[in-house]
């Protein structure tokens, strides 16, 4: 079976300095993917790499069995990836509403997430859709910007450090929204570090460890070893 992101074999690098090296990683169509590791370990540079951010120097990257390597960001995204990037970067001067119509698009073909549905989904965004993007605190902007992923209507969700400086209550929401996502069948490959939330969230789990693949497997197999925890994510 075809995957829906079949990553084979990249190098990415920054000038001469490379940080990844020979990753492979593979999202099935309907499944949820974390991507682990500690600070500095290639994450973020992987995610760009999809996006046609920081092109690989060698390798491909394949999405609906089209290469996308060498593609630009606007084309990879039309093609249904959205990332909910690190740091949200929603627009402060736009509103909620704005923030979310903006980016209204059926890339998925089905036109399944709608300004409604997203609003019922996150209450809170609902309460507030006439305020402006700055005068939202921080897990708000987060929600915000997940249904503004959400409106293209993608086939694959990138989230990269979904709750990093989130308050306990507003990470509990947005694990809330996470599971529900994933009952509607869509692909999730989301960044974080709390181990234990993921376990219960996503099917399967790549560990980088200085920019390489150090382990990859399932929720089971990832809970019932603690020392990986240890040994490649200071857990």
């Amino acid at each position: 079976m075809t995957a829906l992101l079949d990553i084979i074999d990249i190098d990415t690098a920054y000038g001469q300095s490379q940080v990844l090296s020979e990753v492979c990683l593979q999202i099935q169509a309907g499944c949820a993917h974390a991507l682990l590791g500690r600070n500095g370990m290639g994450k973020t540079t992987l995610v760009r790499s999809v996006m046609g951010l920081t092109p690989p120097r060698r390798g491909e990257i394949r999405f609906l069995g089209q290469r996308i390597d060498g593609l630009s960001t606007s084309e990879i995204a039309r093609l249904g990836i959205a990332v909910v990037p690190e740091g949200r970067q929603i627009f402060p001067n736009l509103s909620v509403r704005e923030n979310l119509t903006a980016f209204a698009a059926t890339r998925s073909g089905a036109g399944h997430w709608t300004l409604d549905r997203v609003l019922a989904m996150f209450p809170r965004l609902a309460e507030r859709a006439a305020n402006m993007g700055n005068q939202l605190s921080g897990g708000e902007q987060q929600m915000l910007a997940i249904g503004r992923a959400l409106m293209t209507n993608p086939r694959l969700l990138i989230l990269d450090e979904a709750t990093e400086g989130l308050a306990p209550l507003v990470r509990a929401e947005i694990w809330r929204s996470l599971a529900l996502l994933r009952e509607t069948g869509l692909s999730i490959l989301v960044i974080d570090k709390y181990v234990e939330r993921l376990i219960e969230l996503v099917d399967r789990h790549t560990i980088l460890e200085r920019g390489r693949v150090a382990w990859e497997g399932d929720s089971g197999a990832l809970a019932q070893d603690r020392a990986l925890w240890h040994r490649y994510l200071g857990v």
